[in-house]
């Protein structure tokens, strides 16, 4: 609130102190006015720089692998398209190791039909040979279990009845006849599962058959443990006149044992030469594993890089800016082939700190080249650097701006000169710069009656007044050099004063006291800036 009525005072006194001079001037001098009347238009601010037109991008070609160069295909000043094949190195091994890989990953995703076919008879096979392993399984369990129900009953060895056998010794026949029992109960279940198989029973029902004769051979092999323990336990203790008995007992139970072992052993590997058999059907059927397949498609990525490095190409649509090899050199990894330059160009300025500051990418320009004085060209701010250079205690920034389009007479190096658009405003109420005034920290416009005029307005006589302008103080906006924004205080079609020209001798004037100090500077008509 102080601040506004601070400003209205010194409006006033402005005003007033322009009638006292005013009235106070020499009848020598007249002063007139070129009147304008307040419009909207465009204001632009730019800032401008020089600098060197260069290629937008420029790269070095070179091998990615070692060996000799069997093909070459560039020359100075050709122009290539991006993907074009530059040059190659002998790619002989590189071709016999991709080939592999590409029929390493069809054999995995493809199976063969004849080791489909294979699978399928191995899968017969096994099955075939279970059948086998079951009949000799069946047959050591009745020849196992009538050993050992030999040895147990009445007329056996440790069935008979003998005076003074211990505890120990009944509790030993006594666990062996109970393995007996189970042993024959699961063989009893075995085996009614064995008689009710054909010849046309599904290979399910023979694993599951094989499956229960290991079950029944545990259950044997425990029984002709169990029975050989007592044996072995009573025959320690026996009379000598027992001996042959006690020894023919143990030696058919040793021998029932080893045949249950054998059986084991068969059934164990009919079983897993079936699970084997018919899961490299399933594998053949379903297709490779996830794993395994990502792993052959990774080594057969990997051969086609590596073949593809012996190919080299254009990075990107570009010019031959010079060769450095030759047809038949030797290269390795790193060796430059040529070097590549893009067809667009673009302008390469240095912009002080404080221009620096209004630049964004984006921003459009016009481009202009002191060897081409006819060429104006627009483009648009591509890069503007994050970190100045610091010389002679004065920091810049380059500023990389593209051209919109090309022209064959524009080459790298040439100097050019950049004006960038930092700001446009479009349909705003302007006046020319010079019609603004300040004074002090105000700023303001004359103002005129449209009807006080005694002549034409001309920008070279003016108009005389009858009545002194006005001041009126306005808010700005965007200014540059020409033309300057305003914000507000000023509407359009008011007419104000842009320029005053004053005629005559100039006659030494009282100028009444102003609040701006006796610094302040008078114009046409003696009205205070």
């Amino acid at each position: 609130m102080h601040k506004k009525a601070s400003a209205v005072i010194m409006l006033i006194l402005i005003l007033g102190g322009y009638g006292i001079i005013h009235s106070l001037n020499g009848g020598n001098q007249e002063v007139r006015y070129v009147l304008a009347t307040a419009g909207r238009g465009t204001i632009i601010t730019s800032v401008s720089g020089t600098g060197q037109v260069s290629a937008s991008n420029q790269v070095d070609v070179s091998s990615k692998t070692s060996g000799n160069l069997v093909y070459l295909n560039a020359t100075v000043g050709q122009i290539v398209n991006a993907g074009t094949l530059i040059a190659q190195v002998d790619a002989t091994e590189a071709a016999f190791e991709l080939e592999s890989a590409r029929l390493s990953y069809q054999e995995l995703i493809n199976a063969d039909p004849d080791d489909i076919k294979d699978a399928k008879t191995d899968v017969e096979n096994t099955h075939v040979d279970a059948r086998t392993t079951l009949i000799s399984t069946v047959s050591t369990f009745i020849d196992t279990l009538q050993t050992i129900d030999d040895i147990l009953s009445s007329s056996g060895y440790l069935g008979y009845e003998r005076e003074g056998r211990s505890r120990i010794e009944e509790s030993y026949i006594d666990t062996a006849r109970d393995s007996y029992n189970n042993a024959d109960d699961s063989f009893d279940g075995f085996h009614d599962q064995y008689k009710a198989l054909g010849n046309s029973s599904v290979y399910t029902d023979i694993e599951a058959l094989v499956v229960s004769a290991h079950d029944t051979s545990l259950e044997v092999l425990q029984a002709t443990k169990d029975a050989k323990d007592a044996v072995v336990y009573v025959r320690q203790r026996d009379d000598e006149e027992n001996a042959s008995a006690a020894n023919e007992a143990y030696s058919s139970i040793n021998e029932a044992a080893a045949d249950v072992s054998s059986v084991i052993s068969n059934l164990t590997s009919a079983r897993n030469a079936i699970n084997e058999a018919n899961k490299t059907l399933q594998d053949l059927n379903n297709g490779p594993d996830t794993l395994d397949l990502r792993s052959e498609e990774l080594s057969l990525h990997q051969a086609e890089q590596t073949y593809a490095d012996y190919f080299i190409r254009a990075p990107f649509t570009g010019i031959i800016a010079s060769v450095s090899a030759h047809k038949s050199d030797a290269v390795s990894n790193g060796t430059t082939i040529a070097t590549l330059i893009t067809e667009q160009k673009i302008a390469e300025i240095s912009l002080n700190e404080v221009d620096a500051a209004k630049v964004k990418t984006a921003q459009k320009a016009t481009l202009t080249f002191d060897a081409i004085e006819d060429l104006t060209i627009t483009g648009e701010v591509l890069e503007v650097d994050l970190v100045g250079t610091v010389s002679q205690g004065v920091v810049s920034y380059n500023v990389k701006i593209g051209f919109d389009t090309d022209d064959d007479r524009v080459k790298p190096g040439m100097t050019v000169s950049a004006n960038i658009i930092t700001d446009m405003r479009q349909d705003v109420l302007m006046v020319p710069t010079s019609a603004i005034k300040t004074q002090g920290d105000i700023t303001y416009v004359e103002i005129v009656d449209q009807n006080d005029s005694q002549s034409s307005n001309d920008q070279t006589t003016g108009v005389l007044l009858t009545a002194p302008p006005e001041a009126v103080q306005v808010t700005v906006g965007l200014s540059n050099d020409e033309s300057t924004e305003i914000l507000s205080g000023l509407e359009e079609g008011q007419q104000y004063i842009a320029q005053t020209i004053t005629q005559g001798t100039t006659q030494t004037s009282t100028q009444a006291p102003s609040l701006f100090g006796t610094g302040s500077r008078t114009t046409g008509g003696n009205f205070p800036r």
